[in-house]
């Protein structure tokens, strides 16, 4: 007995399962074959044995890749890779060896499956689609060549059944779309891009859709006739359902208690899965389900610890006190950098935790910065040097921002947190009094006066605008500057502690609210002002005598005796009583000021930034290189322009240096005088050494703490966000890159079931690629050659949408065939996007001809473009709005949005006034990807009509003369959110009109205040939420319902027609037959009596 029972106990050993320290977890996207199993882990190709056993890698390059589908004789392995900076379909051989490419094209190709016969492989790419998220699926074979489109319907992924004339598929992603590799985590989501999983029969030309809706549905799988997906129809939690095509029943097969099944292959009569990291299989004929245990312990680049520039990552800048010295805040370490002599030195040395905010005290032996901690965050007081002890002071729980050093000596420090509260620390004792709060997000600015005693800030009020106050820290008591009727903005004492110089609009109103699009190209205008401090004290602007010896101060702003005093700072002196009508306003032009500052020549600077709004720069310029860096001269009473393209800047408390932000994010120096000479500042000694693991642990702690701090609910809608931690946090140590804890942290953050909750970016693998130049062309084989089925040509007014094949002496046209390129013939058996590769923006010769035999073929020189994007985009809407001037005889406009922010705003003024003097309107605003609260669009629709003016000659005007008093319809679909949800909800709620399309996607949670991650990646925790006119929180996981529900029929797709467009130009018809328009087009008659 005893014998057996080892035996036993060893065999039970043997098959008992891998413990979870012993095995490998975040495995991916399983593949399944007859007697193999492929995997992704840590972003590459692995194969195993059915059971797990001896896994070997095989593809290991740092590029991403994934999507493993193995051959129909299970020899070969399909998977896209990203080695040129975009997903492309490779082949491998299950044994190894070097990956075949087969698609060049840079708008994305994922690999959805095989033919039956082995022979090709279908792919998803969105290298054709005109507007939208979702693709095309494509068929290429396994020997190259050019890939065959098979139908117009739109698709994300989509599998075909044995026979090849099923296509089990999704139109469109769900809003949860972490699901396909995205940064969007939304479990439990129930807005309108829930998709619904279709069967086209391609031989019947019939659409059946998989009942579920309201639901994610993905990841289709045929074993033989039968249909499994996975579903979070059943309580918001992913598993594996059966369809029955023949009796239409539906059955839940397998779940896991705690993790979604988020990916899914089936082979014979089994399934393989992924839940919680983990691969298991289920047995669909007796349900079982096992566990497939797989311990790798590959050697990974991502995972060295490795020297890593921080230069382009910095957070924070300050200039020491004399401008030796500039202290740089980057990729979460602080470092000193020498202006001139000396060597950089990271002065923080914290390797596992991450500092923010550094700067400087004035007299220059101590440095301040925050140090993050899961616990929250601490305030670290240091020798500029870096050696000796460091005091340090915990703060709290939030997150905050260091405004600088106040009181006697320094001995006090200003800093904000992240819940609109001012405070400040004596650094003596540790003691932090609370200063303001303020009553909206719009950041506080704030100047300490030289002797430390006073400090100005600004605070908004509920009218939106910020108001400016003075504090002094020996009596807490609070003095207003400013009435509140006018916006004020960037305080800045005078070296000598006697003015009060801000930043001040009375016509910012329309912009205060950056949420709204009434905000759009509405400039904002300040001027620039002084308040004297002291009851005796002399305006700035005052002129001197001109005699001998006459006393010049004022004319100067500074003399001699004057910056002696400073040296000793003298007592900032205030007399509040009167303060407001001692403001002298400064003889400048009223423009978008910001960042002001007296530097030790007495003269004022300050940023003159390029005003915002919806863009007219050609694609690629920064529009902010136009930012001036100027000066107010006192004694000239002048404005001049000293430096252009600075992003912001800072002056050393010396008052004889100035630290300069370019706009590309270079740092330099510049000594004060007439003429600045900027000298660029060394950043090659910001060198942080990473270890990749530690720094992963870290983002993963900041990006829970983020949401915890930053979500605009402090309960998190009930969640349990400790317990949340508990469970993914273990699976940080199974991350083999960073693409991987991005994932995983999606998939967290998706735990709280809100919209807009993204994470993405950081430090990745970023392979160099030659861009391939694209045509503007739709391409078919014919004849064995390529030929050109259609040409765009940009339409017309759009100056920076390039249509290679369009410019005039240099045309092809739809028909003619492409015979080579750069002098290499090119038939059917090529990929032309293959032999485009690196032309993007460059010259290259095509060889066309209106025959494929080469007869009369000519040489043009073309520059290919890298996108066809806006090329399709335009079509598209042209073609639409001719579609709906052709259908109404020209009675009815057409607007498309693409979202409701700048191009929105633009492509609306330029649509809807060109079109103003239709009967009525179709607003499409379908795929909007939202961005503002369209407040201007809804505004302009609802306009009354108040007046007509009659000229003697010609048209009447009409007051207001952009309106439209006709029938308006909008059309919706899935694809619009955000914005693209607002929109909607307002032109029904203002009774404009009706909706027309499919529920909209959901999303009113606003984001976009929260800091970057520490290796530049980041978080978006939605912050502030919408909530509608009847005090209810909605849209948010629901949507916009139309009035009229019209779903895109695929088939019609095929067949090219839109079946939404055409339902809406039915119903603005009908609506148009009951509309009598009731303004007049001609003025009264002429008055008949003099006097009238």
């Amino acid at each position: 007995m005893k014998i057996a029972s080892t035996i036993a106990g060893v065999l039970l050993f043997l098959v008992a399962p891998l413990s979870l320290a012993e095995q490998t977890l975040l495995l991916r996207q399983p593949a399944l074959s007859t007697d193999k199993l492929a995997f992704v882990y840590a972003g590459d190709i692995w194969v195993a044995e059915r059971d797990g056993s001896s896994p070997r890698r095989l593809t290991s390059h740092p590029a991403e890749e994934n999507t493993p589908l193995f051959s129909p004789d299970g020899k070969t392995i399909a998977f896209a890779g990203e080695y040129e900076g975009g997903a492309d379909v490779y082949l491998i051989s299950v044994d190894g060896g070097q990956p075949r490419r087969l698609t060049w094209h840079p708008g994305g190709n994922v690999p959805t499956g095989w033919g039956a016969d082995g022979k090709s492989v279908t792919f998803v790419s969105a290298r054709e689609t005109d507007h939208g998220r979702s693709g095309q699926i494509f068929r290429i074979s396994v020997d190259g060549g050019f890939p065959e489109k098979l139908m117009d319907a739109r698709i994300v992924r989509g599998v075909f059944d044995r026979t090849d004339a099923k296509l089990a598929y999704i139109p469109f992603g769900s809003g949860y779309n972490g699901l396909f590799g995205g940064t969007a985590g939304w479990k439990g989501y129930r807005g309108g891009t829930t998709p619904a999983i279709q069967i086209m029969d391609t031989q019947a030309n019939t659409v059946t859709t998989v009942p579920g809706a309201g639901a994610t549905n993905f990841n289709p799988l045929w074993l033989g006739d039968q249909l499994y997906f996975l579903s979070d129809r059943d309580n918001k939690q992913f598993s594996i359902f059966h369809y029955d095509p023949a009796t239409r029943a539906i059955n839940k097969i397998s779940s896991e208690a705690q993790w979604d099944i988020r990916a899914a292959d089936a082979f014979g009569s089994t399934i393989v899965f992924e839940a919680g990291g983990r691969l298991k299989s289920l047995d669909v004929t007796t349900g079982a389900t096992r566990e497939i245990a797989i311990d790798i312990k590959p050697d990974l680049e991502q995972r060295r610890v490795a020297w890593r520039d921080a230069s382009k990552m910095i957070q924070a800048t300050d200039i020491s006190p004399t401008g030796k010295r500039v202290i740089v805040t980057a990729r979460g370490e602080v470092f000193t950098v020498p202006t001139d002599d000396g060597s950089t030195r990271n002065i923080s040395l914290s390797g596992t935790t991450r500092e923010y905010s550094a700067i400087w005290s004035p007299e220059g032996e101590q440095v301040v910065w925050i140090a993050d901690g899961l616990e929250g965050q601490t305030l670290v007081v240091a020798d500029q040097t870096g050696t000796g002890n460091r005091q340090e002071f915990a703060l709290g729980p939030h997150f905050y921002t260091l405004h600088g050093f106040a009181g006697t000596d320094s001995k006090r420090v200003v800093f904000a947190d992240n819940h609109l509260k001012l405070y400040s620390i004596e650094l003596a004792r540790g003691k932090i009094t609370s200063i303001a709060t303020g009553a909206r997000r719009e950041g506080v600015s704030t100047a300490i006066s030289p002797d430390g005693a006073w400090l100005a800030y600004t605070r908004e009020l509920p009218n939106y605008n910020r108001d400016l106050l003075l504090y002094n820290f020996a009596s807490d008591r609070h003095y207003p500057v400013s009435d509140g009727m006018a916006d004020v903005a960037a305080p800045a004492f005078s070296r000598d502690g006697k003015y009060l110089f801000f930043a001040a609009s009375t016509n910012s109103g329309p912009l205060q609210v950056g949420l709204n699009m009434t905000s759009q190209e509405r400039p904002y205008r300040a001027g620039l002002y002084a308040a004297v401090l002291a009851a005796d004290g002399k305006s700035p602007l005052l002129p001197g005598s001109g005699d001998e010896g006459a006393d010049d101060e004022a004319a100067d702003g500074e003399d001699e005796e004057n910056k002696k005093d400073e040296e000793k700072k003298p007592a900032t002196r205030v007399d509040t009583d009167g303060l407001a009508a001692r403001v002298v306003a400064l003889q400048v032009a009223e423009r978008n000021y910001e960042n002001l500052a007296v530097a030790d020549d007495g003269k004022l600077y300050f940023l003159q930034r390029v005003q915002g709004g919806a863009t007219n720069e050609p694609p690629g310029s920064d529009e902010q290189e136009a930012n001036e860096l100027q000066r107010f001269d006192f004694k000239e009473r002048e404005v001049s322009t000293v430096l252009t393209g600075i992003d912001e800047f800072r002056v050393s408390a010396d008052g004889k240096h100035l630290l300069l932000t370019k706009v590309d994010g270079s740092l330099a120096v510049a000594e004060v005088g007439d003429e600045l000479k900027p000298e660029a500042l060394s950043l090659d000694g910001l060198q942080v050494r990473i270890n990749p693991r530690e720094e992963w642990a870290l983002i993963f702690d900041e990006v829970w703490r983020m949401e915890k701090e930053y979500f605009y609910d402090p309960n998190l809608h009930g969640l349990d966000w400790q317990a949340v931690y508990e469970r993914y946090q273990p699976l940080v140590a199974h991350v083999g890159r960073r693409e991987d804890l991005t994932a995983l942290m999606v998939e967290m953050i998706a735990e709280m079931q809100a919209g807009h909750n993204r994470t993405g970016g950081g430090d990745q693998y970023r392979g160099s690629s030659a861009k391939t130049g694209l045509l503007g062309a739709n391409l078919e084989i014919r004849n064995g050659r390529y030929r050109i089925a259609r040409v765009y040509s940009g339409e017309s007014w759009n100056p920076f949408v390039h249509a290679p094949l369009a410019t005039p002496g240099n045309r092809a046209t739809a028909g003619e065939y492409i015979l080579a390129v750069n002098g290499r013939s090119i038939d059917s058996n090529d990929n032309i996007f293959e032999f485009l590769q690196g032309t993007d923006g460059k010259q290259v010769t095509l060889r066309v001809g209106p025959r494929a035999d080469g007869r009369d073929a000519r040489d043009i020189v073309i520059e290919p473009t890298g996108s066809e994007r806006e090329l399709r985009l335009w079509h598209w809407i042209e073609n639409n709005r001719r579609a709906v001037d052709e259908a109404t005889d020209g009675r009815v406009g057409y607007v498309y949005l693409p979202n409701t922010a700048g191009a929105g705003y633009t492509f609306f003024n330029r649509m809807f006034h060109a079109q103003v003097d239709k009967d009525a309107l179709i607003i499409d605003e379908r795929s909007n990807a939202g961005g503002q609260a369209a407040n201007y669009i809804t505004d302009v629709l609802s306009r009354r009509h108040l007046s007509g003016w009659k000229d003697r000659d010609g048209l009447v005007y009409n007051t207001p003369a952009g309106a439209m008093h006709g029938p308006k319809l909008m059309m919706i679909d899935q694809d619009a959110g955000s914005g693209g949800d607002y929109l909607p909800y307002s032109f029904r709620t203002l009774g404009i009109g009706k909706l027309l399309g499919t529920r909209t996607w959901g999303g009113l949670i606003g984001i976009y205040t929260n800091p970057s991650l520490v290796d530049g990646g980041v978080v978006t925790v939605p912050f502030f939420r919408f909530y509608d006119t009847n005090y209810r929180w909605t849209v948010e996981n629901e949507g916009v319902a139309p009035d009229i529900e019209v779903t895109l029929d695929p088939t019609a797709t095929n067949a090219g027609r839109d079946t939404q467009l055409e339902r809406a130009i039915q119903e603005i018809q009908r609506q148009l037959a009951d509309f009598n328009d009731p303004i007049p087009d001609n003025a009264p008659p002429y008055p008949t009596e003099l006097g009238e």
